[in-house]
């Protein structure tokens, strides 16, 4: 097939996807409410949370809800940060309740619903990137809803973010208007903070403070951590791991089907990337420079244990090294 033709018969899939879910955000209806027929996957923007999202959901059937706490699109989440922090012992009622709406299904929205792919379901899955900062709070509150967290070299995550032109400035700024978070994590990092001019190392601190705070909280061993780069270079092996944590059955020809499916969040020209290509690619589109820049970051915030130079993740799935 000739790229063209390729090219179009993916944007004729994923047209007819969104068509799909479109319906279907409209009809859907929650059969079952129990809190505990809820999963998170969570992780930093462009570091595989849809992927690894629709991987589950395909073996789930449920329904997938799209980063219910994304406060400046879902008016009942407003009047909390952009990426709100919590210690995990506070109290905070309003974000209780909430958070309560959304684990047990008690809420739709057109944002929320956007991938919402079957008429009935008594099983969620929360797809969120900006729930990092209160995790270990969530999990706390409500201990009988698993997690997984995917976390992907930073190399990658900043060069997809500049290839979006995303923000840098105020992807940060709610992190320094929150003096608890800076009190626990960021007070002795204000002077190299405020000094950060490029926008790699800009987009590097955000991944830091995006994976720092949940690794932190949760303690070594104690987070269901997915490197993306595992789940890209050894699927069966990782797959059969996290559906043993979950302690739930799967069918492996689906699910290895669906691995080797672009997310919708993909870009054409990363859809139909070789596993070097999608695990290390970083490396010929980032400069030495840039390169250095992002890993001076991650080494001021001590997580060059979880990556360096290197394109694989340095540690284990049980983050033992990461103290």
């Amino acid at each position: 097939m000739s790229p063209l033709r390729a090219h179009l018969r993916w944007r004729a899939q994923r047209l007819g996807q969104f068509a799909r879910y479109s319906l279907l955000r409209r009809v859907y209806r929650e059969t079952n409410h129990d809190i505990g027929n809820s999963l998170i996957v969570a992780g930093a923007a462009r570091s595989g949370t849809t992927w690894l999202a629709s991987i589950m959901q395909s073996q789930l059937a449920c329904r997938l809800m799209f980063e219910p706490f994304h406060s400046g699109k879902v008016a009942a989440f407003h009047g909390h940060h952009y990426f709100q922090y919590m210690r995990p012992e506070e109290k905070c009622p309003t974000l209780y309740d909430y958070s309560k709406r959304v684990l047990s299904g008690d809420i739709r929205h057109a944002w929320v619903d956007r991938r919402v792919d079957r008429l009935t379901s008594h099983y969620r899955l929360v797809k969120e990137i900006r729930a990092n900062l209160f995790l270990k709070w969530l999990a706390d509150a409500f201990p009988q809803v698993p997690i997984l967290f995917i976390i992907r070299h930073p190399c990658a995550v900043v060069l997809s973010r500049m290839k979006l032109n995303w923000a840098t400035d105020s992807d940060i700024a709610p992190f320094l208007a929150q003096p608890k978070l800076v009190e626990d994590y960021l007070s002795d990092k204000l002077d190299f903070i405020n000094g950060i001019e490029a926008a790699e190392s800009k987009h590097a601190l955000i991944w830091c403070v995006s994976n720092l705070v949940p690794i932190r909280q949760f303690g070594p061993g104690n987070l269901n951590i997915v490197f993306y780069e595992n789940l890209v270079a050894r699927p069966e092996a990782e797959i059969d791991r996290l559906f043993g944590l979950l302690r739930l059955d799967y069918d492996r020809q689906r699910i290895m089907s669906q691995i080797l499916e672009p997310s919708t969040t993909t870009l054409w020209e990363r859809a139909n990337l070789s596993t070097t290509e999608k695990i290390g690619g970083w490396k010929d589109q980032l400069t030495h420079e840039q390169i250095d820049d992002v890993m001076s970051v991650v080494r001021e915030f001590g997580m060059d244990d979880l990556y360096n130079e290197d394109v694989m993740p340095r540690c284990g799935a049980g983050m033992e090294r990461h103290a």
